[in-house]
């Protein structure tokens, strides 16, 4: 029996990665937090087991209709590992294009370039955000702008990257 993973489909991760870029209003962000960003956006009931923060109480409904019987994840932060390699050729593939800057990913950063996307792209990552508003806007608004490092960062809210040891 094949069984399909989005979570491993180069092509769903770089749609993914486009939805988060395109939708966050940010200069650059962490890869680490792009890559807990596109987790909860590929799994977004996910987001029900992190850490609870102010505002997060209204989004509770709309993530638990999001639950997926035939979709568990047993071992989320497993997953988030098995995850790396497809998510870093995703932003790799990015980079090639030119649509992520090369130079701010050896920083550990990504930071979209301003090369246009094709308008068919843009109009499907654009109706993909439309139809999930409220989910992206959690994502790219909420989490997105919260510190990734330290108590109560997102590396510790989300328990996917250890961040005992980040120098804050």
């Amino acid at each position: 029996m094949l069984i399909y993973n989005q979570a491993y489909d180069l092509y769903h991760t770089v749609f993914r990665i486009l939805q988060i870029l395109n939708n966050y209003k940010g200069e650059d962000m962490e890869v680490e937090k792009l890559r807990i960003l596109d987790f909860y956006l590929a799994f977004p009931s996910e987001l029900l087991d992190i850490q609870s923060f102010k505002g997060f109480t209204k989004h509770r409904k709309m993530l638990e209709n999001k639950r997926n019987s035939y979709e568990r994840v047993l071992d989320r932060k497993r997953l988030f590992i098995k995850m790396e390699n497809i998510q870093i050729s995703a932003i790799k593939a990015l980079i090639s294009f030119g649509i992520i800057d090369a130079k701010k990913f050896k920083q550990g950063k990504v930071k979209r370039t301003d090369l246009e996307i094709h308008l068919d792209l843009l109009t499907r990552i654009q109706e993909a955000n439309k139809s999930n508003q409220e989910l992206v806007d959690l994502i790219t608004e909420s989490l997105a702008n919260m510190n990734l490092y330290g108590h109560l960062g997102l590396k510790h809210r989300t328990d996917l990257i250890e961040f005992n040891y980040d120098a804050v």
